[in-house]
């Protein structure tokens, strides 16, 4: 046999296993979903008064914020205001800034300032009598968010081990001069944002006498007015809590929920700020300034896994849970009494986030049902389109900018892509990495935020 027979057998050989997988994979699609056939349940006059209600939009808000200070973004939803971005992109992908190495941990950046924040897990050789051995750190980092200069790290020692992924899978949250950031062992840290100083530290898990979730402390600190939000998942009213920002004194505790990976957030709902807790069989609305519970709404999941952020918009919250569960959206409104209520508008066993969260644009949610990008209707709860893994990505997340979504999946694959409830439009894509990547894209001043678990990457969008 020649060697170019043999050259010629290989691609053959290559090209029919290729195939062979994509048509495992289909078979599998195609298998799950006919075993698991769509479950729709929707109230009839909650839905109407939906279909009647305008909904705020972010093109309709005031000006765009060029930073991304804290989980989601600006507004803890997954949506930048910034517009002229790059869409035009070369194989390669768009223009590379710098990358900076990284420890072990799934923390996504935060931009604030000028500056750069994330955390990992770091291993240091230390001679301890005579003998080398490894030490455990983990750390908050700080760059100069133009040069990818290093200004500043904090580490305390600690460590978190798990086959899925190690170290840190917190956000830290930047307000004003200080950086509040927690670690997945429930280490949590008030920093000075211009020299990573300690301010305070409190350990909630012995503090609050918490169990440590089985897949490592997960949620992010909220930072509002004078209070910084914690969920250490205690019992006995240990399970959420409010500490005062600049001193670290505790404000108040509430609920005896075990604590899922999700994080806290605000909203307006019925006229009234509340505090929204994702626990791992609700969701809770609890006053922000001392704890008291407005209302509850059942949510279990199999293991407790509600791991995605709620989506607040007007007086609505969309909900959503992977692992056999499904999505529903909730009408937040008043009692008889006066009191505060959610009621189901619909719920639906589709649109199932696993490890990251959807994003509203307009009158759509955009997200990964399991592995299959979806997009849907938020007025009717209907999949307008979805991308099955074997046409699209792997597990992914994704964020919303000047119309676009720019989607990361776990294996790498980054792309820009139109937010269109018409179908799914691809404008560019590359491969970014060859690692697993769980974090979730930053964009803050034009430049886009890529990590995986060993590197970061900062690119370039502006025009």
């Amino acid at each position: 046999m020649t060697c170019r027979q043999g050259r010629k057998r290989r691609w053959i050989l290559l090209g029919a296993c290729c195939l062979t997988a994509s048509c495992v994979a289909a078979l599998l699609w195609f298998g799950w979903n006919k075993l698991n056939p769509p479950r729709f349940h929707g109230n009839a006059d909650l839905m109407r008064n939906l279909r009647q209600t305008p909904l705020l939009n972010i093109d309709s808000l005031p000006s765009p914020i060029a930073e991304w200070p804290q989980w989601r973004g600006p507004y803890r939803d997954g949506t930048s205001s910034e517009s002229g971005l790059l869409t035009d992109w070369p194989p390669t992908g768009p223009p590379m800034l710098w990358e900076k190495m990284l420890g072990r941990g799934f923390s996504t950046p935060v931009v604030a300032g000028g500056r750069v924040y994330t955390m990992d897990q770091e291993k240091s050789p230390e001679d301890i009598d005579g003998s080398a051995k490894e030490t455990t750190y983990e750390a908050v980092i700080c760059w100069e968010a133009a040069t990818g200069r290093e200004l500043w790290k904090f580490r305390y020692l600690g460590g978190y081990e798990e086959r899925m992924g190690s170290g840190p899978r917190s956000t830290p949250s930047v307000d004003g001069d200080y950086v509040y950031a927690v670690g997945p062992i429930g280490i949590f840290h008030c920093l000075r944002a211009d020299t990573g100083q300690m301010v305070w530290r409190h350990d909630l898990l012995e503090e609050f006498h918490a169990k440590a979730p089985q897949y490592g402390v997960s949620f992010s600190p909220l930072v509002e007015n004078d209070l910084v939000y914690v969920a250490p998942g205690g019992p006995n009213g240990g399970s959420v809590a409010a500490f005062h920002k600049r001193s670290g004194v505790l404000a108040w505790r509430a609920l005896d929920d075990p604590m899922g990976y999700s994080s806290p957030l605000m909203t307006t709902a019925a006229g009234v700020r509340q505090l929204l807790v994702f626990t791992n069989d609700a969701l809770v609305s609890l006053s922000p300034s001392d704890g008291a519970t407005y209302w509850r709404f059942a949510w279990e999941t199999t293991g407790g896994f509600n791991i995605a952020t709620p989506i607040a918009f007007d007086d609505y919250v969309f909900i959503s849970s992977a692992y056999g569960k499904g999505c529903a959206l909730l009408e937040i409104s008043r009692n008889a009494d006066g009191s505060l209520g959610a009621r189901s508008v619909y719920e639906h066993n589709r649109m199932r986030n696993y490890f990251a969260s959807s994003v509203r644009y307009r009158e759509q949610i955009y997200g990964f049902d399991n592995s299959d990008l979806t997009c849907m209707d938020v007025r009717t709860g209907d999949a307008l389109w979805r991308l099955r893994p074997d046409r699209g990505f792997k597990k992914g997340s994704l964020l919303i900018a000047d119309g676009y979504l720019i989607v990361l999946d776990e294996s790498g694959k980054l792309a820009l892509a139109e937010a269109a409830p018409d179908g799914y439009r691809q404008r560019a894509s590359f491969q970014v990495s060859q690692n697993k990547c769980w974090t979730v894209p930053v964009l803050a001043g034009g430049r886009l935020y890529i990590r995986d678990e060993s590197r970061l990457r900062c690119f370039d969008l502006r025009r």
